[in-house]
């Protein structure tokens, strides 16, 4: 049979609730007997004073228990002592009740007649053995001297009507209270097992509709338990699924975009060659060549991208000279920057000299990426800085470029694939927005960080922190 989490809490709370009460039940059922018991006892030696005292007189006058274990008849005149005593309490029974209420007579009969007496030794002077029955003591003492021992039997039953009554009126007051009690957790069960189960049906409700593609769908958070924070993640989850979903759709759209619009411009060359509208030369194949050629980069960049996203780029790390690398990088790109008229410079000291884990055609793809983004976006006549700084546990690569610049609210969206800003750093300028996406997930491959910020120069700062080898 199958229980929904509501109807689970609610048997758990009401079962130990009611094994709490059983136990409690118990519990007060062997404790108030043995109660009665110990104070049956308690009483008896009280009785049993009166006794001891006689006893004490009668060694002090005699020297021994001797006389008084040759006479039983005198034994039993000194426990008739006790019996009087305890008799003188039914003495205002009526007679009417006496019947009824004998059982207290015979319950002190049958006590005084346990009562034997016993030498130093504990052996049976005068009374009944009782071998296979408790027995208690009290000694019969003169000063700091043991005389003998008082034995009798210890009870093990409540036999007295009264202390019956008593109890079982006990057991009864205990039992309408645990009948409360189980009703009141029995309510109260129910409004907790409600109150929790509510929001857990209402996210497994959510949660089914997320499956089927609702990302609309949240959970009111009320408190700041287990739950809430529960809650909290749901709702975390749907904004993240919703969000992927949103990129998902542009990210489609965008590469769709990206890959109509050079087949466009070539279908419509090609189109304009069959009319004989544009004659076929040289320039017109140029025309075509390069946008094959931006296609071919481009759907490389989008397979190196997705390779990138799950990993399947091919690392090979190994130690690398950090400086290097960068000068030889900065190099090869001298003659691309000379010919968009802007100023590179290198500003990596040559003796600074630190190593990194690291694959050296991956940081090589990096270097390049930053520098071909800069001069792509750096207006004509700007200056592009590659500085180089060694700390203790990192390397810190920095290029700066002139105007112009990116506003700071979007130095975090330029690391997005696809992402390009609608200004000067458009598409007019050529790219596909790929190159930083790639830097980026070349970077985390290589557990540094990459971040962009506002330069200097006017434009922008891209830092890349790689950690250090020593």
């Amino acid at each position: 049979m199958n229980f929904n989490v509501g109807t689970k809490l609610w048997l758990a709370f009401v079962g130990t609730i009611t094994l709490c009460v059983l136990a409690l039940y118990l519990l007060l059922h062997n404790s108030l007997r043995q109660g009665f018991l110990d104070y049956t006892s308690q009483q008896s030696v009280q009785r049993l004073e009166i006794l001891r005292n006689a006893l004490t007189n009668i060694h002090r006058q005699d020297g021994s228990f001797e006389k008084l274990e040759a006479d039983p008849a005198r034994w039993l005149s000194l426990k008739d002592l006790v019996f009087v005593e305890s008799e003188s309490l039914f003495t205002d029974i009526p007679q009417a009740q006496d019947a009824q209420n004998a059982s207290p007579q015979a319950y002190y009969r049958e006590f005084v007649s346990s009562i034997s007496l016993h030498n130093s030794d504990k052996r049976l002077l005068l009374g009944v053995s009782k071998p296979n029955q408790t027995l208690s003591w009290i000694p019969v003492m003169d000063a700091d001297k043991i005389l003998g021992f008082i034995s009798f039997v210890k009870p093990t039953v409540v036999s007295r009507i009264q202390d019956q009554n008593f109890i079982q009126h006990q057991f009864k007051i205990f039992g309408i209270i645990s009948l409360l009690v189980l009703v009141i957790a029995t309510l109260v069960a129910a409004l907790f097992a409600r109150r929790i189960s509510r929001p857990l049906t209402t996210l497994a409700d959510n949660a089914q509709a997320l499956a089927s593609g609702d990302y609309s769908k949240k959970m009111p958070v009320n408190s700041r338990d287990e739950i809430a924070q529960l809650c909290n993640s749901f709702n975390q989850l749907s904004e993240t699924l919703a969000a992927n979903q949103r990129s998902r759709a542009l990210w489609i759209a965008d590469i769709s975009h990206e890959i109509r619009t050079p087949l466009s411009v070539l279908k419509l060359q090609i189109e304009a060659m069959q009319d004989g509208i544009r004659p076929i030369n040289r320039e017109s194949l140029a025309l075509l060549h390069e946008k094959c050629s931006g296609m071919s980069e481009l759907i490389d960049d989008l397979f190196e991208l997705s390779l990138s996203d799950v990993g399947a780029l091919s690392y090979h790390k190994h130690h690398v000279a950090i400086t290097p690398l960068l000068k030889t990088c900065i190099e090869h790109y001298q003659v691309k920057a000379q010919a968009a008229a802007l100023t590179l410079t290198d500003q990596a000291d040559e003796t600074t000299e630190s190593t990194v884990l690291a694959d050296p055609n991956r940081l090589q793809q990096l270097l390049s990426n930053l520098l071909e983004n800069s001069i792509r976006y750096t207006s004509a006549g700007g200056t592009i800085l590659v500085s180089l700084n060694i700390s203790e546990h990192s390397v810190h690569i920095t290029v700066d470029d002139s105007p112009p610049g990116v506003s700071e609210d979007q130095h975090t969206k330029i690391f997005e694939r696809l992402f390009r800003l609608e200004n000067s750093r458009s598409r007019e300028t050529g790219g596909a927005g790929l190159g930083l996406a790639i830097c980026k997930n070349i970077v985390d491959a290589h557990q540094g960080s990459i971040t962009a910020e506002t330069s200097p120069l006017g434009g922008v700062r891209i830092r890349v922190d790689l950690p250090r080898t020593h």
